[in-house]
């Protein structure tokens, strides 16, 4: 029986792109993006990702400063389940595909976070984001890039 290895990563980072409504750019505290550009893992089937989150500079404060970052699967690789965006009420139907938080540094700088590890689902899927920092991110300067990787036989 083979020994199970870390794959490395298996594809050069790329940034998550945002192309609806209400994205990253200048996003309100507490405010939901809309779902990210779809991205399609039936070919390739990474089994997870790393994230690393770019924050262009702002006053980030408070030790509750932080960015929750949602997966959001297609099933049938066509419809997607209910997502609301562009808004800064609790919404629950969001909840259920919570992955992880990035807290910033609490202070007036860039900030470049990241997230291990996250399980991606077989086939299409999106990503949102809420900002939770408590103030509205900054006019430019804000990505989400992806690297997948997985295992190995050695």
């Amino acid at each position: 029986m083979a020994d199970a290895a870390l794959s490395g990563y298996q594809a050069a980072e790329a940034a998550i792109s945002f192309t609806g409504t209400r994205t990253l750019v200048s996003l309100a505290n507490e405010e939901w993006t809309d779902l990210s550009d779809e991205i399609d893992n039936s070919t390739n089937k990474y089994i997870m990702v790393d994230l690393r989150i770019v924050l262009a500079s702002a006053a980030f404060t408070g030790t509750d400063s932080l960015i929750e970052v949602f997966l959001v699967p297609s099933v049938d690789g066509t419809t997607y389940p209910t997502w609301t965006g562009d808004g800064i009420v609790a919404e629950q139907e969001n909840q259920v595909f919570y992955v992880n938080s990035a807290p910033t540094t609490g202070t007036t700088a860039a900030q470049n976070m990241v997230m291990r590890n996250i399980t991606l689902p077989n086939g299409k899927y999106k990503w949102g984001v809420r900002n939770r920092t408590n103030i509205a991110l900054a006019a430019s300067g804000n990505t989400i890039y992806w690297r997948p990787h997985g295992f190995s036989t050695a």
